[in-house]
């Protein structure tokens, strides 16, 4: 899901929270929508801009999902699961405005969709309105207590405010109950190394890569975490990695190595 540097602790928390903010986008891209109701006319149209979304064109995505908005006419779920797409695309093109408009039209037209609370809860996260994202994470999780996103969302929205104890209570209680979600150990690790336990992150920076592989981020943040442990060699081994599945992300890593070097 918004994407972390290091030297100073200052150097260290500017850093984590750029990545904090690249794991936002990357989690837009990777909510599984679901099957519109209506005609076949309108699932194209969703199918179109899904696809157009995940291949990055989002102008076309835009243009395909307004349409099957219009042909949604008086089915409120299918429209609101509609602009809950519409608002996705905006929040990966870091239009926040625009995504807040889409997120508030989807819950006008079904105030019970929990997806549609907690992106307008990652809006809010985004626009440091950390009071209002965590009213929206929890309104969404009392609607849909299985929204892990939801609660990784607490989780991360805590970290960035600083209180790092109950951020890794949230998290150790998402992976306890949900062993098989890669996202809430990537965010235990983060939040670990943050606290200044870098050494012991490796292990939770272990299990997201081991449950999902072929998500960079985890290969960068666990390069981060060997940093912060001191252990630049190790570092190097996830830059390696990365070069091979994010190269942008890979000289990222790079960077900070460099600098870390340096001091």
């Amino acid at each position: 899901m918004k994407a972390w540097f290091w030297a100073t602790q200052k150097w260290v928390n500017g850093l984590l929270l750029i990545t904090f903010a690249v794991l936002f986008s990357l989690s837009l891209c990777a909510q599984k929508p679901s099957a519109p109701q209506g005609g076949r006319e309108l699932q194209a149209l969703f199918e179109s801009g899904q696809a157009a979304f995940e291949q990055s064109r989002y102008d076309d995505a835009l243009r395909a999902f307004n349409k099957a908005f219009l042909l949604a006419g008086r089915i409120p779920q299918t429209a609101a699961l509609i602009q809950v797409r519409i608002g996705s695309v905006y929040m990966v093109q870091r239009k926040f405005e625009a995504a807040s408009a889409s997120f508030q039209r989807a819950l006008a037209l079904d105030p019970g969709y929990a997806l549609a609370h907690n992106n307008l809860g990652e809006v809010y996260g985004e626009s440091k309105q950390f009071t209002r994202a965590l009213e929206a994470f929890n309104k969404a999780i009392a609607l849909d207590p299985q929204l892990s996103r939801a609660r990784y969302n607490i989780g991360i929205t805590y970290t960035r405010l600083g209180n790092l104890k109950y951020a890794e209570f949230v998290f150790r209680s998402l992976v306890r109950e949900r062993p098989e979600y890669d996202l809430g150990f990537d965010g235990l690790a983060v939040t670990i190394a943050r606290a200044g336990r870098a050494r012991e992150a490796i292990t939770f920076h272990q299990k997201a890569i081991s449950l999902n592989p072929q998500e960079p981020s985890y290969y960068y943040n666990m390069g981060l975490s060997y940093l912060m442990a001191g252990d630049t060699e190790k570092a190097l081994e996830q830059q390696q990695r990365l070069m091979k599945i994010a190269p942008e992300m890979a000289d990222r890593l790079a960077s900070a190595i460099v600098k870390r070097q340096r001091l």
